[in-house]
This record gives structure tokens, sequence and C-alpha cells, in this order.
């Protein structure tokens, strides 16, 4: 039976720059709202022709069920968006969305689509309604996009390095045109009032408690389902520590809650959300990518928020998982067909940049030296070669040479999204003090990328409460830990845990550990210039393993050994280093001047002799 088409497009001219337009037409999981599609469920299956995994959704419509699969959309930044549905149940066989840019002296033209073929009798009755429905929604749609895009000077969007849909998000935060930002659940009045009173009396910047408080109740729900705090602190103008600390806060006001997803290092994309960190595994699964992985604490799991459901009783809705918003860092998502070469305009954004084939491991990198560079992909098989031109051109040439179809990558490979990533949790004060039971599951380890960590111990504290007694010992070791948690937080690091005279803390790298431990010995010899009670310091940095350990979370590994086994070996007011990390550029210069002693030394539980730095820090002691 003959398929009938049902077409409805619109073409305009914004006077905004085209990635900026092309990042608000290419939200297509907004788009979709707009034009009054029913919200989906997604799931990976097997394709019932192909035997491959796909992504496959289920929706009403119209009383209806509907079923489809839904292939990866193709888009090139700033230039053009395609998406298509193949429909396995339902009345209609196939629908989709396409919107082009191009230049115009008046800013950019854009055209947009959105159609539907079906047969039978649904074609006669349904076909010209839904056609009709499209136009409709079509030019609102287009008519409240003129309205966000009219302020775009206005507003600070970040750098030009962030990719277009980063910094059209700062644009939607700014408006509250509806059609664009979507619903906004009202949010209970009564509680967000008790739980912001709690809130107004935690040790939390004022600006960032004001604007996290109008965030939750102004937003729409898409902006508060899933918050997080280093994009909102950049949309803010704050600082990220203060935004962050305010939502650690918030949490325990009950204004948020603390959820970890666990993203995909292939794709990026959130492969799976949990409520407590016990909940993460060892290995993740990303069923896009088709891959197990090792879960890295530090490189994968994030730390989002959502609005606590007692506030506001947000149920998130998924109108197109194949949106290229989700995906931000990729610039080009491109079909090629076995035996075909594709030849497109691009605007490669300058630096590194990673190809690669979906569903396929590893890549290709390349860089892009200066704006208008080309880029030529030749794929043949999982073979896959990438080569960059400063022509000045702007094409991309796509050539499979395979026996299959292929669908190509380019992405940003030195952009990362502003995360709260396990690196910077596991070493935040708030962190570790508000929410001290969240940690791995009993057994499981998870692996930290990179975290350097500090010891301290007294020497002289056992002559000392001989000498004075306990109670006055006892006051003046609790004098050293308020010493230390002081130089600790200032350094931007947290106390792990305390055991007798001896304090564990963990922080981003060894300059902001070395820092700490500098200012810690300083105020000590400061405190006690009679030098009978005295402070020594190990510092070191590496992976080591985030575990549960009295239901707390703690650190163990190679690493935390040898950070222990460093203050072993340092005399009173010294910190003691590997060689490496005293020639660290990022540590030589916050101790210079200062005397050294070069050693080596045999380090319990470590296999081979190590070189070893101690740095005198009682010379701080005199500095104003």
């Amino acid at each position: 039976m003959t398929l009938r088409r049902f077409e409805a497009a619109d073409a305009r001219i914004y006077d905004a720059p085209r990635e900026l337009v092309w990042a608000l037409v290419s939200d297509t999981n907004r788009s979709d709202r707009a034009l009054g599609l029913a919200a989906a469920t997604y799931r990976w299956d097997e394709d019932p022709e192909t035997g491959q995994q796909v992504r496959i959704a289920s929706a009403r419509e119209l009383g209806q069920p509907l079923e489809w699969i839904e292939p990866p959309y193709e888009w090139v930044e700033g230039r053009f968006v395609r998406g298509r549905r193949t429909f396995i149940q339902g009345p209609v066989a196939e629908g989709w969305f396409s919107a082009e840019l191009e230049d115009a002296d008046e800013g950019t033209r854009l055209t947009a689509r959105a159609g539907l073929s079906a047969r039978g009798v649904v074609a006669f009755a349904l076909g010209p309604v839904q056609r009709a429905k499209f136009r409709r929604n079509l030019r609102r749609y287009l008519d409240a996009l003129d309205e966000v895009l009219a302020g775009w000077r206005e507003v600070d969007l970040g750098p030009r390095t962030q990719p277009a849909a980063v910094r059209a998000q700062r644009l939607l935060a700014g408006t509250d045109e509806a059609i664009t930002t979507g619903p906004r659940t009202p949010c209970d009045a009564a509680v967000l009032q008790a739980r912001a009173q709690r809130l107004k009396a935690a040790p939390v910047d004022s600006d960032a408690r004001e604007q996290l408080i109008r965030q939750l109740r102004e937003r729409p729900d898409d902006e508060v389902s899933q918050m997080r705090p280093f994009e909102l602190a950049g949309t803010w103008g704050l600082s990220r520590a203060e935004v962050l600390r305010a939502f650690l806060h918030a949490t325990e006001a009950g204004l948020t809650d603390l959820r970890w997803q666990v993203n995909c290092p292939v794709c990026r994309v959130g492969a799976s959300v949990v409520s407590d960190l016990s909940e993460v595994g060892e290995t993740s699964h990303c069923a896009a990518c088709q891959i197990h992985y090792d879960t890295d604490f530090a490189k994968h799991v994030e730390a989002v928020f959502p609005v606590n459901e007692a506030v506001r009783p947000v149920r998130p809705q998924l109108y197109c998982a194949s949106s290229p918003a989700f995906l931000p860092h990729v610039v080009a998502q491109v079909r090629v067909d076995a035996g075909e070469t594709r030849a497109l305009p691009i605007d490669l954004p300058v630096g590194e940049l990673l190809v690669r084939a979906l569903g396929r491991a590893g890549g290709a990198d390349a860089e892009a030296d200066v704006e208008g560079s080309s880029l030529r992909v030749r794929v043949d098989g999982d073979a896959l070669a990438a080569e960059p031109t400063p022509d000045g051109e702007g094409a991309l040439t796509l050539v499979n040479d395979g026996p299959e179809a292929r669908v190509i990558l380019v992405e940003r490979a030195g952009w990362s999204a502003d995360a709260v990533l396990g690196t910077v949790m596991s070493s935040f004060p708030e962190f570790l003090n508000l929410f001290a039971t969240e940690a791995p599951a009993a057994g499981v380890d998870l692996r930290v990328g990179h975290l350097a960590l500090l010891f301290s111990d007294l020497v002289g504290s056992t002559a000392l409460y001989e000498r004075v007694g306990d109670a006055r010992a006892y006051a003046l070791v609790e004098e050293h830990f308020g010493l230390a948690r002081r130089a600790v937080a200032e350094a931007g690091g947290a106390i792990v845990k305390t055991m007798g005279d001896a304090v564990m803390g963990s922080f981003p790298s060894v300059r902001e550990a070395v820092g700490a431990a500098t200012a810690m010995i300083a105020a000590h010899d400061a405190a006690h210039p009679d030098g009978e009670l005295g402070v020594k310091v190990g510092v070191h940095g590496g992976p080591c393993l985030a575990v549960r350990a009295n239901e707390r979370l703690d650190y163990f590994g190679t690493t935390v050994n040898l950070a222990a086994r460093l203050q072993a070996q340092a005399a009173a007011s010294e910190i003691v280093l590997t060689e490496e990390t005293y020639a660290d550029p990022t540590v030589k210069p916050l101790l210079e001047g200062l005397p050294v002693r070069t050693f080596s030394a045999a380090l319990k539980g470590i296999r081979s002799e190590q070189t070893l730095v101690g740095v005198d820090c009682r010379p701080l002691a005199d500095e104003p």
C-alpha cells in the first residue's frame, strides 16, 4: 500500500549567530515537546531485521500505542540536525524532524521541517490533522525561539571555546518563555520556606543561597531535575566552591537530593544514576556504546542534585533521547554508507579532536590548528584515520571503504563538562562532614583516578601527657586538630579522619596538599615556639581506592600507604616528599628557599628503596 507523506515546514531569519540558533533548534528533546509529541520511554534491544542493538522507544499518541526504532540522529554543529524514526507498532510508518541553517545578511536563516508518513485509513483520517498540528506548533516554537534569541547580546554566554549547546543553556536560563523552557511544576511554598530557613542557618554564601532558592522556586522542571552546581556557578557568576557548598547544605536541609551519575568514558553520557554511593559497582555498562568498564570514582562518578520531591514533585519526561543537546562535545555525527563518500561544511573548533565510529572502541586523534580547518576521515572496517588540513575551506570529508555503514563522530577531545566528579567530592570538607556515611558498598573498591593525601602526626605528644597531665595534653591535641582542619580547608582539601594524634587529609592535587602542610606547620610552630611539641607531615599523590570503612568513605592503596610512610620518615616541622613530588613544577615554588635534605629509605610495604626529600619548614613560623 502506498505511503502518504504529511509535512509542515517553516523558515525564519534570526538576528543571532548561526551556532547559537543551531544550539537551540537542535535540542530535539525540547522541540519534540513543543511540537506536541508524546513523552516516551526508551530501551536498548535487538533490531528484529538486522540483529544490531538499537534504541527503541514506546509512547501513546491519540490513544494509540506507538513503538519505533530511533537510529542515531545526524548533525554538524551550526549547520544542520536531522532525525528520523521508523515505527514498528502503530498506524505511522515513519516520522522526521530536520533543521538546516545558513548565513544570511540579517543573521541566520533557519528552515525547519517536521512530518510523518502513513498508509491506509490512518493516512486519510489522521494525516491531515497531524500536519495541521505540526504547522501550528512549529510556528509557535519558532516564534518562541525568536523571543529567546532577541536578547542574546545582553547575556554572558561564556567563552566561545565552549560548545554551542552549553552557551545556549545560559541563554535559556535567563528566559521564562514557556514553550522553549518547558513545564514548571509548582513548588510547595510552605515546605520551601521552612527548609530555606534551615539553609539560612548554615555557613553558606548568601548570594549562592538566594540563587539556589530562586532556582528551586522559579525555574522550569528541566532545570531543577538534575542540577550541576559548577554549571550553575558559571551562569550565576559565583564561586564554584561556594555554589557546591550551598548545594550540599541544601541537601542537608531537605531542599535538594544528592544523586550519583555514572558517566560512560566513551560517549560521556550518564549510563546510570543511583541515590547512594553504595549502589555504584566496581564495573559499569553503557548500552549506547555496548561496553563494560571499570568504574573510576574520579573520572566517571558525578554528583548531581535534583530538587527534593517534597519541595517540588518534578517528574522529568523524555521526548527524544537522541538529541544533540545531550552530547555537547560532539561537533558532528554523520552516517556514511558502505562505499560512500560524503562532503559537508563544518566549523571545526580549534584544538584537539577525537574521531571515532559509533559502537567501536578507540578512534583517531587530530588537531585543528586554525579556524577554517578541514578534516578528512577514512574508515575501512574497524580501521579509522583522520587528517586535518588548515586550508580555510572548513570541509568535513568522510570516506567509508568498509563493508557496512558507519556513524562517524567528531568530538572535542580537550573539553569536558563542568561536572562535580568524585575527585572534587572526596576532597570537599562539607561532603565528608555532612555525608560521612556516603561510601561504596562493603567489599566494593572504586578506583579514584588521582588524589593527593596528607598525613600529619605530633612529635613529643607522649612525653607531653606525662609532663602536663591528660587534660592539658588533650586540649593541646585538640588545638592541633583545629589548626590542621583550618589549614586543610583553606587549601581546598578535607579531613578524611583522625587517628590518635594523626590527621589524614585529601586534596585534588599535591599543590594543595603541600600548601596545607606548610600552613599547618607554620601555625603550629608559631603556637609552640619552645619546640617541645612539633608536627611532621608526609604528602604523596596518585591513584587510590575509595572504600567503605566503619560506614564512612575512606581510601586505601599504595598511594595511601606511601603517604603514611613518608610522614613516618619526617622530623618535627618537616614535610617529606618523594623526589618526583618535590620536583613537581606546581610544588617547588611553594617550598622555595626552605632548607632540604635528600636521603634514601626503604619503606615498609614498598618494594624498591625510595629517594626522599625532607623540607624544613621552621623558617615559616618566623614569617609575618
